[in-house]
């Protein structure tokens, strides 16, 4: 499958394309695209802390925000690493595309009837995701239906007025309870189909 850079992607019938060629396609589609809060860090825990070096950033966080909730930056000690390690090690195929930390700035998604799909987004070798810089990993494709996903929200990101977390959590995942760490952006000068289906988006999910 050919996959597709800045200029495929701000192209809705391009990015339409490409889920109909993965059989993840209907009539209402919303697709849009979200960036990899996570993505860049080394290690599971110590340098996500530093990426989200504040106690607010870390609960936006992923599963490292889901961890230590209110601790202070810098105070994840080796076994909260440790558990942070086992979360990652214990998710299926699927699971770790979507809480990918080194592979994946972003992902295109597209929220359907039946569930959601996922095409990872890389980052052209830049160290901080950037729409500008994404390109399409389709053969990495992921889906999950309705019935693998606990629960899915729209939720606000501290000194974020821009963009918003879409937070799935995954039944299957342990505890810890932890929301995919995508940022959303509620409109974006290269994805003219962004704010149209943002506001979509936010329908479906009742926010």
């Amino acid at each position: 499958m050919e996959n597709v850079d800045i200029k495929g992607l701000g192209d809705l019938k391009a990015v339409t394309d490409l889920f109909s060629q993965v059989g993840c396609s209907e009539d209402d589609n919303c697709i849009v695209v979200v960036t990899n809060r996570d993505f860049g860090t080394a290690s599971y825990a110590g340098d996500i802390m530093t990426a989200n070096s504040t106690i607010a950033g870390a609960k936006a966080g992923g599963v490292v925000g889901g961890l230590v909730a209110g601790a202070v930056a810098g105070a994840i000690n080796a076994s909260v690493q440790e558990k942070v390690g086992e979360f990652h090690n214990s998710l299926d195929y699927k699971k770790q595309i979507a809480f990918d930390t080194r592979n994946y700035a972003g992902f295109l998604v597209n929220v359907i009837s039946t569930g959601i799909g996922v095409i990872p987004l890389k980052n052209g070798g830049q160290l901080i995701p950037n729409i500008k810089d994404l390109k399409t990993d389709a053969d990495n494709f992921v889906f999950f239906e309705n019935d693998e996903i606990e629960t899915k929200a729209l939720k606000k990101l501290p000194l974020h007025f821009s963009s918003v977390k879409l937070a799935l959590c995954f039944k299957g995942t342990g505890e810890l309870k932890v929301d995919t760490p995508w940022e959303c952006p509620k409109k974006h000068k290269l994805i003219p189909y962004q704010d149209e289906n943002f506001n979509k988006l936010a329908a479906k999910l009742g926010k």
